[in-house]
């Protein structure tokens, strides 16, 4: 999983954001602020830990510029804990109560950390500074709201949405029009069907591959959370809705419009999208991280579009991956601690981060300029910024990723098991899973 997870919040292929340093920190104060900055009560020492030195590098300049403009004499220590060591660290810091004040949190890991009650509370700072936490789009926020009132305990970094890449070319020479972001499911199918040139080798789509980027899409899509329920008490693969849309994609393989994972050469997205690059595919589901490489390794036109609409809901939803500033319970200085995280997600502290690290920043006042940072290109990269307004966000954890990411998608698009056998036989490793999380 952590190779996995790597790719929703460490951009491998990092993109050179020049033309936000040209915007810089004043692009936010020319828009109106939708987070803003507010001075400190009283400075004090702040320790930080992150897992990624690009970020790092971002968030010190965020940083410096907090205490010259808003806590002049703050001294805040920025630890870098590498991917690999990060998570056995933070786990033992937790249960011998010695977190940093402030970490970066993914949402399949937040789950251990506020039922063992180790993070701050940050919904009364986020109240007292009067910042309304609907500027974020929901997917961002809900995997990191706990308890009856639903309080956030993080302040989302980043975003990462799925759409649909396609190959216009095959699109030009089948005489198919382009999708648009009204499409359906049927539109869909349909297309996949006529894009698939069994004499050229060529398959209409290849959409189900892993978590983020694969089947739980088409699932979130019918308003059904995927795979595991938000209050984590129940596998849904097995409601009529998931079944629905496993179904959907099943038919779609069965009658040869999807390759199978053997064809493919792998079940992971990174095996879809590079099937998609040589010409295999007409069609793939993947996510905005996959940006930069299809910009510099598509031989063939190109384009984005969002997914398609569930028949029945009419809606489009994407699995969206955000990485979140928290706060030990255990700090000293819970005032402090929140003023900064508030700082380093303003529009202000969040252009620094949004200039150096690569990524797509969740402040809603940088995303246009992202999506500027791209330069000249006619590819829709805006598809990836309205996937966030109803996305869907990450509830599975660790233990099932293997069930959920391989076992799942091969027994179903590679071994020809019925659907409602292998969701059956997934629920079943999910269910004992979340049973041992509750007796834990």
């Amino acid at each position: 999983m952590k190779a996995v997870i790597g790719r929703f919040v460490i951009l491998t292929h990092i993109v050179i954001v020049t033309l936000l340093v040209s915007l810089g920190v004043a692009s936010a104060q020319e828009t109106a602020v939708s987070i803003p900055a507010q001075p400190c009560v009283e400075p004090g020492a702040i320790t930080m830990r992150v897992w990624d030195a690009v970020w790092a590098a971002a968030i010190q300049e965020s940083v410096d510029a907090w205490i010259a403009g808003y806590c002049p004499g703050a001294e805040v220590t920025l630890e870098v804990v590498p991917w690999d060591q990060y998570w056995d660290l933070l786990r033992t810091n937790a249960e011998e109560g010695d977190l940093p004040d402030i970490f970066n949190l993914s949402q399949d890991r937040f789950y251990f950390y506020v039922n063992n009650g180790v993070l701050l509370d940050l919904q009364p700072y986020l109240d007292a500074a009067e910042i309304d936490t609907s500027v974020w789009g929901t997917g961002m926020v809900e995997p990191y709201r706990w308890g009856d009132e639903r309080d956030l305990y993080a302040a989302p970094v980043n975003w990462d949405t799925v759409v649909i890449y396609y190959n216009k070319d095959l699109f030009d020479a089948a005489d198919i029009e382009y999708p648009t972001a009204n499409w359906t499911w049927d539109d869909f199918a349909q297309a996949a069907e006529a894009l698939t040139d069994p004499s050229g080798d060529v398959y209409g789509a290849a959409v189900y591959s892993e978590y983020q980027a694969g089947y739980p899409n088409f699932i979130a899509s019918t308003g059904m959370t995927p795979i595991v329920g938000a209050a984590r008490t129940q596998c849904t693969l097995d409601e009529p809705a998931s079944l629905g849309a496993l179904e959907f994609l099943h038919a779609l393989y069965e009658e040869g419009i999807m390759p199978s994972v053997s064809e493919i050469g792998g079940a992971s997205a990174d095996d879809s999208f590079d099937f998609w690059l040589a010409g295999r595919v007409a069609m793939v589901s993947n996510g905005s991280w996959k940006l930069s490489a299809a910009l510099e390794q598509a031989a063939f036109n190109w384009d984005v579009v969002q997914l398609p609409r569930s028949p029945q809901s009419g809606r489009t939803r994407s699995i969206v991956h955000s990485v979140g500033y928290v706060a030990s319970a255990d700090t000293a200085q819970p005032e402090l601690v929140a003023n900064l995280i508030q700082y380093l997600v303003s529009d202000e502290g969040s252009a620094y981060f949004a200039q150096g690290a690569g990524v797509a920043p969740a402040n809603p006042n940088q995303q246009q300029a992202w999506v500027e940072s791209f330069g000249d290109t006619e590819v829709n990269i805006q598809a990836f910024v309205d996937a966030i307004d109803d996305s869907q966000g990450v509830t599975v954890f660790d233990e099932i990723w293997d069930t959920i990411n391989t076992e799942l998608v091969i027994n179903i698009f590679d071994l020809d098991m019925s659907v409602d056998e292998a969701v059956a036989l997934a629920c079943d490793q999910i269910e004992a899973e979340l049973a041992a999380q509750r007796s834990s």
